[in-house]
């Protein structure tokens, strides 16, 4: 039996060091090489720790197994993962079956792409990186040489919630209704958890790993904002952490978010809907009420006409779907505000790394909504939730 690699918990530098920055030759190269698919066109897509690009190639001939002559591209995603965190490279293969899993139940979201070989994804070492963040000249990967896990996935058309001006109740409920039957459809999947729970207890966006955090508290120079952080960490470890084995555990979507939601805007009208979401590569198996407290983070800090009804519309679409047992509710408002402080905390600091603005989309509004959610308490936040 193999020995999945175990990384130490919270070593957010190393995985910072890691990001990978391919050049544009090289992955048009790597697309051809591994897939026989020939690049049109090449976009650089937002990542975090990771890099992702939109590539539009022309399909295949699949009788001649050569390119069609017609000029009609088909849009893939190509997913080249953090140099640290390839090294859980079981975990990361589990991932892919996980979306997989939920493709074949239905659910609108990107499944992987099998490569020439028949593998849905694979460790590839580069040489000659570049170096340095060309935008902004800031000192990315310092290696000449390293090996990241590629995947292409498919392209779900449409646009980011993010980027809605003002995101509407209805589509926050559509969220919660989502994630819920996301949960109970991940209750059906008989696989080995071995690989997604040890990225639970040492990835760094899984909030098991969130106490680790405090050493990371210096990057937040505002005293008052310091201490919100740090309280929050101790009630999170007073509150939550001694009833973990007590909390219902599941596979989670790690990362059910703003920027990896995909909305269907019509034209000519105001509504909008979700029709699907994207990125699972901070999912991992661990307690389920986590994936709802890190959803519902992100749905406190969005564009919305107000937070509190934001919070109730996403809670009654759960519901719908999956009943919160008394501890599951009990412990939420610690998860909610704990990933606050994981997102606060880590963009600070990959932020004085790398300088990569993208990292500090939460700055804007997320201080203030867990100010106001710490500051009233669990049960006035409840009340205003309407959840009980």
């Amino acid at each position: 039996m193999d020995v999945l690699y175990q990384p130490s918990p919270m070593d957010l530098d190393s995985v910072s060091k890691g990001k990978p920055f391919l050049t544009r030759d090289q992955v048009c190269s790597l697309v051809k090489d591994n897939y026989n698919f020939e690049v049109k066109h090449l976009k650089v897509l937002d990542g975090y720790d990771n890099q992702n690009f939109l590539v539009e190639v022309l399909p295949q001939n699949e009788e001649k197994g050569s390119m069609v002559t017609a000029e009609v591209t088909v849009k893939y995603v190509l997913k080249i993962t953090n140099s640290y965190l390839s090294k859980a490279d079981q975990g990361l293969r589990d991932v892919t079956h996980l979306m997989e899993f939920l493709s074949t139940r239905g659910f609108a979201c990107t499944h992987p792409v099998p490569n020439k070989y028949g593998q849905l994804c694979q460790l590839l070492t580069f040489q000659n990186l570049a170096l340095e963040n060309s935008e902004n000249g800031v000192l990315a990967n310092q290696k000449m040489e390293d090996t990241f896990m590629v995947r292409l996935v498919t392209f779900l058309p449409g646009t980011v919630l993010n980027d809605l001006p003002l995101v509407p109740d209805n589509v926050f409920e559509e969220m919660g209704e989502t994630l819920a039957q996301v949960h109970v459809a991940f209750q059906e999947l008989d696989m080995d958890k071995t690989g997604l729970q040890e990225m639970g207890e040492t990835s760094p966006w899984s909030l098991d790993c969130l106490t680790k955090f405090r050493k990371f508290l210096y990057v937040v120079e505002d005293i008052e904002k310091r201490r919100l952080a740090e309280d929050v960490m101790n009630e999170f470890e007073r509150v939550v952490l001694p009833r973990k084995k007590e909390l219902p555990h599941g596979f989670l979507h790690g990362d059910f978010n703003d920027v990896n939601m995909i909305i269907d805007v019509q034209d000519g009208s105001k509504e909008s809907h979700l029709i699907g979401f994207i990125d699972f590569d901070d999912a991992s198996y661990s307690c389920v009420v986590h994936d709802i407290g890190v959803s519902l983070m992100y749905v406190l800090q969005c564009k919305t006409s107000s937070r509190d009804s934001a919070a109730r519309h996403f809670l009654q679409g759960y519901s719908k779907y999956r009943k919160m047992p008394f501890v599951e509710k009990d412990c939420l408002l610690y998860c909610i505000a704990g990933r606050f402080v994981q997102s606060l905390l880590g963009g600070l600091y990959n932020y004085s790394v790398r300088k990569d603005k993208y990292v500090l989309g939460t700055q804007q509004r997320g201080w203030d909504a867990l100010k106001e959610i710490w500051t009233r308490g669990k049960e006035v936040s409840y009340q205003k939730w309407k959840f009980s």
